[in-house]
Parts: structure tokens; C-alpha cells; sequence
């Protein structure tokens, strides 16, 4: 695929980047859908349905195509679809949900933006003693592994979380395990269109990158961060719209956090000796990430409103502007 995606003009690399962000997004989208109804059919209840099989498909795009790139040696390209995603989705995806319409924060919120500062810091700080003395830092393998096995304790932390508030139903099967075959086969055939349609994003990015001669970094954590994190942007507007956005929030903060457990936590992990972080993105990836979450925290943490409304939605689009306008100039 690399080879012919390589030898084709600029014209249908483009197609091909957005032709494979669709199918992805779809094809991510049938998969949740399907992953619902079998455990539904299974007697799961929908607690363990909601932090597992709903969180993990909307951040799917994002991880298909991070662990592509972590196998094809591209370390940069993995990291930069993670962070970027986790900025995308909190300033321009959550700014634009709401225009249309008012995001209460509760409790819960804003105890979930402590977990994803607490992650993002995991993220950032081991890095520092590598750059002070190679002037590059690095993720080490390590956290990968440390960020992956985090996920299960993440997971647990949910569910007695809603056992606070909420008595969990006992489901019951709906269906029989015979029944249940059409969709396990609907599941691996969503599986494999995402894994194909990764390998041909992953591909026509760098291509394009080197085409335009922009970072693959750039790339990334702008143009493919944006066409995966499409999952939240839908979901987000349509739940604010139907007046329910605590379920918006809830999704992009979660989002947020298996960002960097499990996206990140898999592409380092499967990188032979960590990942390398540039000097770049220190001045503008990270940083705008830790100035992202230091204006949303603001506004999570200010009693006084509890909520996220239209003014506050467009400062972090503007936010999320100036991010874009920081690579861009980067680059020149």
C-alpha cells in the first residue's frame, strides 16, 4: 500500500487521507454499535457497556492508527494523533458543542479532570530527565506498559463511581449465544476495515507530509487528530442539542483519558526503546495541551457557574486556533 500511495500525485493522496479518515470513523462507529447489542445479548449491563465498549470506540480511530504508525517506526506520528486528539477534543470539539447549547459540569467532571491532569503529568514530567541530557526527551517502553496496566484500575475506578450514585440493573440475555454469530461477525468485519483504513491513513499522512514537506508531527496531531476525534465531535453536539450534556462532557473527557492511557500507552509500549520527543513539541504540543487543561480547569472549578456556555465555548475555539496557527508558523 505504501509503495502505490507513494507513487500516486498529490490528487489521490488527498482522496485517499480522506476517504480512509471516513471509512475509519464509520467503520469505528458499526463496531461500537455492534459491540453494544453483543453485550446486551450477553447480559452486560450498560455501567460496564459505557466506560468499556462506548469509550474505547469513539477513541478507536485514534488508537488504530497510533499503533500503526508505533509499528511502522514512527513514533512521532503515534504521539503527535494522541496529544493532539486530547487538544482537539478539548477546545475545539467541546468549544463547539457549546454553541449549541449549555455543558453543566458536576462532580463527577471535574473528578475526571483530575484523573486526565494526573495522566497528562504522567506524560510529561519522565520526560524531562532524558531532555536535560540529550536535549530531546523521551517517553520511555516502560510507561507504555505502566499507562496500560493503569486502564483496568481507570475501569474499576468508574464503576464504583456510578455504585454511588446509581444501582446497577441486572441484564439479562436477550439473545443466545447462536443468535450473538451475525454480530461477532460484524465485529471482526468492522475490525478489519479499521485496521485497513489506519494503515491507508497512517501511509497517505506521511506521504503528504513529505509531498508539502511538513513535519509528520504536524500532520498528526493537526489534520489526522482532527479526522479521528470526529467520533466526539458528533457525539458531543448531538447531546448537547438534545439537552444532555454531562453525557457530551463525560465522553470527552474520558476520551481524553484513554488518550493517553491507552493510545499512548500502546504506541510506546510497542516501540522499541520509548519514543523520542523533539524540542517542538515541548514549545507547542505540550504546551498547549498543559494550557488547554489550565483554561478548562477554570472553568470546572469555578463553583460559581458549574457550566460551559457559549462565551466559554468560543475562547477555547479560539484556543484551538491558535494551536493550529503555532504548527503552521513552525513550519515556515
Amino acid at each position: 500500500m505504501w509503495q502505490f500511495i507513494e507513487k500516486s500525485n498529490l490528487i489521490v493522496v488527498l482522496t485517499i487521507l480522506a476517504v480512509s479518515l471516513y471509512v475509519l470513523s464509520k467503520a469505528a462507529d458499526f463496531l461500537v454499535d455492534n459491540a453494544v447489542k453483543l453485550s446486551k445479548a450477553w447480559g452486560l449491563s450498560e455501567i460496564i457497556i459505557g466506560v468499556t465498549i462506548v469509550s474505547f470506540g469513539t477513541t478507536l480511530p485514534e488508537l488504530s492508527a497510533s499503533i500503526v504508525s508505533a509499528l511502522q517506526g514512527n513514533g512521532d506520528f503515534a504521539l503527535g494523533n494522541a496529544v493532539g486528539s486530547c487538544i482537539t477534543n478539548t477546545s475545539l470539539i467541546l468549544g463547539s458543542g457549546a454553541l449549541f447549547g449549555k455543558i453543566p459540569i458536576d462532580k463527577k467532571s471535574s473528578q475526571k479532570l483530575s484523573i486526565l491532569i494526573a495522566a497528562v503529568a504522567l506524560l510529561i514530567l519522565p520526560t524531562f530527565p532524558y531532555k536535560i541530557v540529550n536535549n530531546n526527551g523521551r517517553i520511555p517502553q516502560i510507561m507504555g506498559i505502566v499507562f496500560l496496566l493503569l486502564i483496568p484500575a481507570y475501569v474499576y475506578y468508574l464503576i464504583l463511581q456510578d455504585k454511588d450514585t446509581n444501582s446497577i440493573q441486572d441484564s439479562k440475555p436477550s439473545n443466545t449465544a447462536k443468535g450473538s454469530a451475525p454480530i461477532i461477525i460484524k465485529i471482526f468485519l468492522a475490525a478489519f476495515i479499521i485496521t485497513t483504513s489506519a494503515s491507508a491513513l497512517v501511509s497517505s499522512a506521511e506521504v503528504l507530509a513529505g509531498r508539502i514537506g511538513i513535519p509528520d508531527v504536524i500532520i498528526s496531531s493537526t489534520l489526522v487528530a482532527f479526522g479521528t476525534s470526529v467520533p466526539e465531535l458528533s457525539t458531543c453536539i448531538a447531546a448537547v442539542k438534545n439537552n444532555h450534556g454531562e453525557l457530551a462532557i463525560g465522553n470527552i473527557l474520558g476520551a481524553n483519558i484513554l488518550n493517553i492511557l491507552l493510545v499512548t500507552g500502546a504506541s510506546v509500549a510497542l516501540t522499541p526503546g520509548g519514543i523520542e520527543i523533539s524540542e517542538d513539541f515541548y514549545s507547542i504540543h505540550f504546551a498547549a495541551l498543559v494550557v488547554v487543561l489550565l483554561i478548562y480547569g477554570i472553568f470546572a472549578y469555578n463553583k460559581k457557574s458549574n457550566e460551559i456556555s457559549k462565551r466559554e465555548g468560543i475562547i477555547l475555539i479560539l484556543i484551538y486556533a491558535i494551536y493550529i496557527g503555532a504548527n503552521l508558523f513552525s513550519t515556515v
